[in-house]
């Protein structure tokens, strides 16, 4: 049976914040899974809990509640709907949590999705859910395929898998035990109100790098930012100043979750003036506008450039206009080095990831590595070469469009890339591993393909130590 493997589709329940792109799109490309024997695998972040306006606590009542909000909506109940036809013509479907839908995890989250599968019993009762706390291995002709989302490496999104209740959850573990990342905290403190009150569309697309993401806002909007601060619980002084401008000091209540803001504004290289300009706005008294101090304004451009480099990063042909449809697949270092671990420790040929919205592809030293990328919007930014005057009308445009409405849209456009991973046993032995893109017009297409046999995954763990 063949293993297709998608994450990241960030499928919403259609009040505002959704970012899924692939209404149309990943029905269709289901469909075409139906027809033969199909293993489908979700890799986590399959449907968006954070994406509302309740309160950040797992509760079941307020999870299943949520839960039957996302599969009312149209493009989520779609989706379910073709997974469901996946089931029915004797495939699977597993569904492994990320980040952002650990409400997956109960039993009576599940039996929603479930129901929402429209199939009888018999059919729906196969659809497995993974938590997620580990990785899993499959094996595809010898070859040891590993699947993971991803957030176990990055410390502001990481699950508390140990305190997360369910089935197969240690004994004990309680809803009310259980604590959101400081990732979570930041989207639904701060940017989800940004979102709502001043229209910033935009910030969900640099999903996972939340961080950037409040940056690029204070950039955008600083007295927005100021405001939503003030309405939280959150100390916007010590949050994004403690680092950055030393004759500042902060105390952090114990019951206030470090949020990694400050690092990301002390990299943004601003000068003594600039840094006081900020400090003024973070403090008490009048909200500072951009346009009435050219010192705010400058500290504005070095944010919103700083916020949008991990980004840039990740989608790097999102950046400028060469390349219309050639995306580089090369991961970066601190990617390859955690496949790398992982390859060792779970003594894997092939290492499948999400989380970054960024389709990956590298295979050298005996290993394969693959991100699956993303179904959500992707926005498109200036060169990273381009010269200020370029970025500081991005920034403009951005103040002027932050809902990113089509007919405005100039230089932060919007762009779609439906990526996933097929495989399935190679007739010669081993495992053969592609990289594809849907593309509503033309169907499928493969960005890269091999075949790994199975003596080569033993012998890159060799290499590798």
């Amino acid at each position: 049976m063949r293993t297709v493997v998608l994450s990241d589709l960030h499928l919403g329940n259609g009040q505002g914040y959704d970012i899924f792109a692939g209404a149309e799109a990943l029905p269709a490309f289901l469909e075409t899974l139906a027809h033969v024997p199909t293993r489908v695998v979700l890799n986590g972040d399959s449907v968006d809990f954070l994406m509302n306006d309740d309160p950040l606590g797992l509760e079941v009542a307020r999870a299943v509640e949520q839960a039957r909000a996302l599969v009312a909506a149209p493009p989520t109940a779609a989706v379910l709907e073709a997974l469901g036809c996946v089931l029915a013509a004797d495939g699977e479907v597993v569904i492994r949590l990320g980040n952002h839908d650990v409400e997956l995890a109960l039993a009576e989250v599940q039996a929603v999705f479930r129901c929402a599968l429209r199939q009888p019993w018999r059919v729906a009762r196969r659809l497995v859910f993974q938590r997620g706390d580990v990785p899993w291995v499959l094996e595809e002709g010898g070859t040891r395929v590993l699947l993971a989302h991803g957030e176990q490496h990055d410390p502001w999104n990481e699950v508390d898998h140990a305190r997360l209740p369910g089935p197969g959850a240690p004994e004990g573990v309680v809803a009310s035990g259980y604590r959101y990342s400081a990732g979570s905290l930041l989207v639904k403190q701060l940017l989800n109100p940004l979102k709502r009150r001043y229209g910033m569309r935009f910030l969900d697309l640099l999903m996972p790098d939340f961080q950037g993401a409040l940056l690029a806002a204070l950039a955008v909007n600083p007295a927005a930012v100021k405001l939503v601060f003030q309405r939280s619980s959150l100390h916007m002084g010590w949050h994004l100043l403690r680092r950055s401008v030393s004759a500042l000091a902060f105390e952090l209540e114990d019951s206030e979750l470090e949020l990694g803001l400050a690092q990301r504004v002390a990299g943004a290289g601003l000068t003594l003036e600039e840094q006081q300009a900020l400090a003024e706005l973070c403090g008490v008294g009048q909200v500072h506008f951009a346009d009435e101090d050219a010192a705010l304004e400058r500290a504005q451009q070095k944010l919103l450039r700083c916020a949008l480099e991990l980004y840039a990063r990740g989608h790097r042909c999102i950046a400028g206009d060469a390349g219309e449809r050639c995306f580089d697949l090369a991961p970066r270092r601190g990617e390859w080095d955690e496949a790398c671990r992982l390859a060792r420790t779970y003594r894997a040929g092939v290492v499948l990831l999400g989380h970054t919205h960024a389709a990956r592809w590298r295979q050298d030293e005996g290993l394969l590595y693959a991100n699956t990328g993303t179904w959500t919007w992707v926005m498109r930014l200036p060169a990273p070469e381009a010269p200020a005057s370029v970025w500081a009308d991005f920034l403009q445009e951005l103040q002027r469009n932050p809902a990113l409405v089509p007919e405005h849209q100039r230089l932060a456009r919007l762009e779609q890339r439906f990526t996933a991973v097929v495989l399935g046993p190679h007739a010669q032995g081993g495992a053969e591993v592609s990289l594809v893109e849907w593309r509503p017009s033309g169907g499928l297409w493969a960005l890269a393909s091999t075949q790994v046999p199975p003596q080569q995954a033993g012998q890159s763990l060799a290499a590798r130590g």
